[in-house]
């Protein structure tokens, strides 16, 4: 099928057959500084943005044993972390979510209060972390600070919510999504003690997983995460980008370049229900049902790249946690993401199905 065709029949059914649903997502926490590195400085108020990450590594290279002053402009400061980002993005396609992470100890930090008032529960475990990302036209290096983050364990858990409440909520959710376990030391004891009661309650969760970029982690961490991954009894979803792909399958053993086929093999060796991998200018689904590259409506100049991924991945599971096609879905995933980095906002219901048409009206070609 022509995408133009799937992203039609996606389209259709994310206006017609669209259900409000319950999402818990955790488990991070983050006050997000988005900054530009400064070229050149053409005046008190202007200035030439280094462009590429190539460029900026090329800039720190040549200094090397010798000393360099780098400018820095800090152009925003919001709400951050794989979990808060997702979250923030499902609410405004106006389902429900219950947040557990890191977004206050005491009290809820100011930059998250908004959020937590739209949320239908918040468990906050620990302060947030802090991270500096310096955005470029082609991608962004995030500089995190995450001491805090140790906190975000069972145990901790525990003390603010007790079992019997934790089963209520899981039984009474349509989704639950894990993110950033990069950042998060002891999210294993999370997934494995919610993975045992999943077994045991009526209405199963679906799972959505996105491990963020596990390049600082050991392989044997990765292991075992992904043994834990391949336990959970109920539909799983693994998402990753290009990189993210590239490090689960050499810890795998997995030799395949094509993402297609990467896919297919990561999902039939984690025995779970679908795999994703996401570039920039598109990604791929693999299930039983289908392996699907949909190609995303790319822009060459973001005004805001971090948390396109999370927005990513929340189109993704909208469709998904509405019964469409896994193809179908990964549209909805990729509008999502290419209506933020233009906007530099999560869309709305309306807001996303007009970008939508507007990309099936374009033949799905370049907006």
């Amino acid at each position: 099928m022509k995408q133009t065709d799937i992203a039609k029949n996606a389209h259709k059914k994310f206006v017609n057959k669209y259900n409000k649903k319950h999402f818990l997502i955790g488990f991070d926490g983050f006050i997000d500084e988005i900054i530009h590195v400064v070229d050149k400085r053409k005046n008190p108020y202007e200035y030439i943005r280094v462009s590429e990450i190539k460029a900026f590594s090329e800039r720190i290279a040549q200094v090397a044993g010798l000393s360099a002053n780098i400018e820095l402009v800090p152009v925003q400061t919001k709400l951050g972390g794989n979990g808060p980002i997702m979250a923030n993005a499902v609410l405004a396609q106006d389902h429900d979510v219950t947040y557990i992470g890191a977004i206050g100890k005491h009290y809820i930090h100011p930059v998250f209060r908004e959020f937590s008032e739209k949320c239908k529960k918040v468990i906050s475990l620990t302060e947030p972390g802090h991270t500096d990302a310096l955005e470029f036209y082609d991608g962004k290096i995030m500089l995190g600070k995450m001491n805090n983050l140790v906190d975000i364990s069972w145990e901790n858990l525990l003390e603010k919510i007790n079992i019997k409440e934790i089963e209520d909520t899981l039984n009474n959710t349509d989704l639950i999504a894990f993110t950033n376990w990069t950042m998060l030391s002891n999210l294993n004891s999370i997934m494995r003690e919610f993975n045992n009661i999943i077994k045991n309650i009526n209405n199963k969760p679906k799972v959505f997983i996105d491990l963020a970029d596990p390049a600082k982690r050991t392989t044997e961490d990765i292991i075992e995460v992904l043994d834990i991954i391949s336990a959970i009894e109920t539909e799983t979803v693994f998402s990753m980008n290009h990189n993210e792909s590239t490090i689960i399958s050499d810890v795998m053993g997995i030799k395949e370049d094509k993402l297609p086929s990467r896919a297919k093999i990561l999902r039939e060796k984690l025995n779970i229900t679908s795999t994703i991998i996401h570039p920039a200018h598109g990604a791929v689904i693999s299930n039983e049902e289908e392996t699907q590259w949909i190609d995303g409506p790319y822009t060459s100049k973001p005004k805001l790249t971090t948390g396109a991924g999370d927005n990513f991945n929340t189109g993704f599971c909208n469709g998904w946690i509405n019964n469409l096609k896994p193809s179908e879905a990964l549209i909805i995933g990729v509008c999502t993401s290419g209506f933020y980095v233009r906007k530099e906002y999560s869309p709305s219901k309306n807001e996303l199905s007009e970008f939508m048409q507007t990309w099936i009206d374009n033949d799905c070609g370049d907006i």
